[in-house]
């Protein structure tokens, strides 16, 4: 999901973030919402309803439509000189702190399969939940992660897997409550057939021994060993995210200098309507929810804020958008219809589709032809304008060489 999220942000997102919709819960947060104490049932779109939509027309397909490649780009932004521009780019620390919080939550973190799982551990488990021997809709997952002694499952599941080793499965005959949310499921008898995959097991730095380690899966044999490959990844995370902050304040400075005399509202909607089809696709596939119920469950607002915040967030994409077109002619860089097929070719397995026009009806053509465009404009623009390094941040790695890992 991570990869096909970048190639939404890879185009737009350069300078402007995912925050505008709110604190985004993780994947195992939503996957809660849909099939732990509930069935997925509750959250099911009703399949007559969504035959019964019509979708709304491409912004692309429009009688008059002008793509981007095709604005006179005059009439839309003046651009700054930006030949003369200068940036300042900061380079995450790397100090003996920031090497052991990475360690710490990136290194001593493993599996563990030579002991039974316990209260309080995290297993990683596989199940099927069957009535009458017939498995019920949001009862089953794959590689769910389970924190025995949460409760976030009916009373008797977690209980029943204390004592089970990784490897085995085992049969939970339970019953749901009686006032269970879902009344089909309220006080029915089910069998959950459960496999514990491995129990999720971490250490930390200060305390962890060479046997901890070696029952995690790990390969260190020493402390030195975790702290050198530790301070390796974060030198390395610390120039990637340099790089990355570089490219993001010569995209956000070149924006900020130039003036974009107006924005067509089309080309924001069409942004807008690219990335929703995008994400209820996701969200379809992935926890069988129309867009409505995945944006308040995964955002936490209403669909009303969501279009608010998509709109302020896209009009500002397409003005940098409009930029980098402007800087492309001006540079001469010219992205070929073949150029365009051959990448999305190369790069449709990456991200999970079965064929370069499969990716680009998907992500819409306007964002992918963008994203190459944007890359080139800002190979470009690095060799144009120079880039000073601020002063070293005093701020623990961990957060930002996750950002650039994930980017």
């Amino acid at each position: 999901m991570k990869k096909k999220m970048a190639l939404m942000c890879m185009a737009g997102i350069l300078i402007f973030g995912m925050s505008a919709c709110g604190e985004k819960k993780s994947d195992e947060d939503v996957q809660e919402t849909s099939h732990t104490t509930q069935t997925a049932e509750d959250t099911q779109t009703d399949t007559e309803e969504q035959e019964q939509t019509t979708e709304a027309e491409p912004v692309s397909e429009r009688e008059g439509y002008v793509g981007f490649q095709d604005l006179n780009i005059e009439e839309y932004v003046t651009l700054a000189d930006y030949k003369n521009l200068k940036v300042t780019a900061v380079r995450p620390a790397v100090d003996d702190e920031s090497i052991e919080s990475y360690i710490n939550s990136r290194l001593l973190v493993g599996k563990i399969t030579s002991r039974a799982v316990k209260e309080g551990d995290v297993a990683d488990i596989d199940f099927e939940g069957k009535k009458d021997g017939v498995a019920f809709d949001g009862g089953t997952a794959s590689g769910y992660k389970l924190a025995i002694g949460s409760g976030s499952f009916i009373p008797g599941f977690e209980d029943g897997l204390v004592g089970v080793m990784p490897g085995e499965t085992v049969d939970l005959n339970l019953t749901f409550p009686e006032n269970y949310t879902n009344a089909e499921m309220a006080g029915q008898d089910v069998v959950f057939t459960v496999t514990v995959n491995s129990i999720e097991g971490s250490a930390s730095y200060e305390t962890v021994t060479p046997e901890e380690m070696a029952e995690m899966g790990l390969s260190y044999k020493t402390k030195e060993e975790v702290w050198e490959a530790g301070k390796t990844e974060v030198e390395k995370n610390a120039e990637e995210t340099y790089k990355a902050n570089a490219k993001s304040a010569v995209v956000q400075k070149v924006v900020e200098e130039s003036t974009i005399k107006s924005v067509p509202d089309y080309l924001v909607e069409e942004e807008a309507q690219n990335y929703n089809h995008y994400l209820e696709s996701l969200a379809q596939a992935m926890y069988n929810m129309d867009l409505e119920t995945f944006v308040t469950n995964a955002y936490g607002v209403t669909m009303e804020q969501y279009n608010a915040q998509m709109n302020e967030m896209f009009t500002d994409t397409v003005r940098q958008y409009l930029v980098m077109e402007a800087v492309s002619r001006v540079e001469g860089i010219e992205i070929s219809e073949t150029m365009i097929s051959e990448k999305a070719d190369q790069e449709a397995a990456e991200y999970g589709y079965t064929s370069g026009e499969e990716l680009i009806r998907e992500v819409g053509y306007a964002t992918y032809r963008m994203s190459i465009v944007q890359e080139q404009v800002v190979e470009r623009l690095m060799e144009l304008i120079t880039v000073e390094e601020e002063a070293v941040q005093e701020t623990k790695t961990t957060e930002t060489t996750e950002a650039s890992t994930e980017s």
